[in-house]
């Protein structure tokens, strides 16, 4: 069985109750609905469906009551008093999505200390620091996965396997009906990223605050354009086409999200191979910036 510590994973922007800690505890641990009910206690994200051959032993927050709670829900073994202390007798570290993006810094002990770790998307506001954490990483000979669940997806997995009758990619087209930029432009880049890998060389942005029209011309040729419009503008949901030279694909539903991820994360802690290499990771936190910077001027390319 492997031992996880968790932390990022009691508050979402401050209040109590994350989607993505009460995801991951639930789907290793199992929940409480009574408990969390007693506690009013916000288990948005909580789910039944388990995955197996992994469990988290210890939780770190500084809300310290938070963390509490979670652990009665959760049946967590051990509240402990800081990051340092999460990384011991654990095989692996978890930060979740906190809504911050300083939650890296939570895990830095486990990346010094050599344990795979887990940094819920995104990796950091700029690639400066992305690469900051990916050097740490490295430096440490710690296995690092940071990305969103929209890589993993069903619906990723069914275009992947679609790629070989397409023939050469020459466009691809996303449509996302989502929340701000600054937090969700990195599920539709990343899906992009799981089906066409890395090889961005220049990013435009001709949309406004709340409709971003980005597009990613590729080394390989290849362009991208992602139109990601807030849930205010249209209805929520997600549509990707990739088109070749020999046909198109279409998905306009995601399937499991949080679940392959995490069965994503196990098989790096167990084999200690990073299914996303470090420079990867980097460019996609890169992409993101550069989609912001050529709005605000006013729709320049920006080249990586």
């Amino acid at each position: 069985m492997i031992r996880l510590g968790i932390t990022a994973a009691v508050r979402f922007e401050g209040n109590r109750g994350c989607n993505h800690g009460n995801a991951y505890s639930s789907m290793f641990n199992g929940w409480d609905k009574e408990k969390a009910g007693e506690l009013g206690f916000n288990t948005g994200g909580a789910t039944d469906i388990r995955v197996e051959g992994a469990r988290v032993v210890k939780i770190y927050d500084e809300d310290r009551e938070g963390a509490e709670m979670m652990q009665q829900i959760y049946g967590i073994e051990e509240v402990v008093e800081s990051p340092e202390a999460l990384t011991e007798g654990v095989d692996a570290v978890i930060a979740a999505d906190s809504g911050e993006y300083d939650k890296w810094r939570l895990v830095v002990p486990a990346l010094e200390a050599g344990l795979p770790t887990f940094i819920d998307k995104p990796l950091a506001q700029t690639p400066d620091v992305a690469r900051e954490i990916v050097d740490i990483a490295a430096a440490h000979n710690a296995p690092l996965m940071s990305c969103s669940s929209f890589r993993w997806c069903d619906g990723a997995n069914e275009m992947r396997e679609q790629l070989d009758r397409l023939g050469k990619i020459e466009l691809m087209v996303g449509v996302a009906g989502q929340g701000l930029f600054h937090i969700y432009a990195i599920h539709p880049t990343e899906f992009v990223y799981g089906i066409l890998g890395p090889g961005t060389a220049s990013v435009v942005n001709v949309g406004t605050d709340d409709r971003d029209i980005v597009r990613l011309r590729r080394n390989d040729g290849a362009q991208v354009t992602l139109n990601m419009y807030s849930r205010g503008v249209i209805s929520g949901g997600q549509m990707f086409t990739v088109c070749g030279e020999s046909g198109w694909h279409t998905i306009n539903q995601l399937g499991r999200l949080y679940h392959p991820m995490m069965e994503a994360f196990l098989k790096m802690v167990q084999t200690r191979e990073m299914p996303i290499s470090g420079d990867e990771m980097v460019e996609v936190i890169a992409v993101i910036d550069a989609a912001a910077r050529s709005r605000e001027q006013g729709g320049a390319e920006i080249t990586l």
